[in-house]
């Protein structure tokens, strides 16, 4: 952004403004998603719109690295958040859920800690991690192979929108956690959010899950020679997940909780073809929620 004399702003001023953009676009697209009332509208969009969209220049949100430096990073970075909610004095145990390579299990193991990793499969262990001492479960949440009361902490990062049942996911978490024990899920993009589909790094188009129905996206993505396995996720909305939160046993509490929002990306999609929006999606505000992340106690 430049002023009148030419001048780049300050950041601060461009951030400002940023903001205040980015709240005008929100408030056209919700104008434009609560004044839709045409139940008979299209339900998506044709095919052949995606590329058309393409050509806007839509970009993939950064890359996350997996090379063997950038696992460590990652790790390191999980642990210190965790370590905003968690007290490593009362932790002896912890349990990862969908660990998938098992180097943050392997940091908490450099600690002292006993770690155990869960995944549905166990290809991906790094050796590191192996080496490290890391116990790898090969098993889905819902069924986990370790006694009641037996885990100080049970965390998981970005698994949760990808377990067919959080619900009863968390009941096995409530059954191996110890009265004290903390249980960490920080999880996302969620299904409504813009790149709740997890196809973004072929189909980079915000909400290209609602706007187009599943198969097209295959079909487009196979035709342009681009890989088109995503990864199942259980397609639960922002409400169900408050849900759940509000329907817990009495003996697992909520200690902590945070909504992270998408900042309004894609947004302007919404004015363009609130139709599609209004047939996919009950509540506006589930196009604007990314992320989550809970801690709960067991007392």
């Amino acid at each position: 952004m430049k002023t009148l004399a030419g001048a780049v702003a300050p950041a601060p001023v461009r951030q400002a403004w940023g903001q205040v953009y980015g709240a005008i676009k929100k408030r056209r697209a919700r104008r434009a998603f609560e004044r839709c009332t045409d139940s008979n509208g299209r339900s998506v969009l044709p095919n052949d719109a995606i590329a058309t969209l393409m050509r806007e220049g839509y970009r993939p949100p950064d890359p996350v690295r997996y090379d063997a430096d950038g696992l460590v990073e990652r790790a390191n970075e999980k642990v210190d958040q965790l370590s905003r909610v968690v007290d490593w004095t009362s932790v002896r145990t912890a349990l990862e859920l969908g660990c998938w390579d098992g180097m943050i299990a392997a940091v908490l193991r450099e600690r002292g800690i006993e770690a155990y990793g869960l995944d549905i499969t166990t290809t991906a262990a790094d050796a590191r991690a192996v080496r490290a001492g890391v116990a790898f479960l090969r098993s889905d949440a819902e069924s986990i192979a370790l006694g009641a009361n037996s885990m100080d902490l049970v965390y998981s990062f970005a698994s949760l929108e990808h377990f067919p049942h959080p619900d009863r996911c968390l009941a096995e978490v409530r059954r191996v956690l110890r009265p004290g024990g903390l249980a960490y899920l920080s999880f996302g993009p969620l299904y409504f959010s813009p790149y709740g589909r997890h196809a973004y790094r072929q189909i980079p188009i915000p909400f290209c899950h609602l706007l187009f129905d599943e198969h097209g996206l295959h079909q487009w993505a196979e035709a342009n020679g681009l890989p088109h396995e995503w990864p199942y996720v259980n397609g639960w909305s922002l409400q169900r997940y408050r849900a759940l939160w509000q329907s817990l046993p009495p003996d697992l509490r909520v200690v902590s909780y945070r909504e992270q929002a998408t900042g309004g990306v894609g947004i302007e999609l919404v004015v363009r073809h609130p139709q599609v929006f209004r047939s996919r999606v009950d509540d506006f505000d589930e196009l604007l929620i990314a992320h989550v992340e809970v801690a709960l106690r067991k007392q």
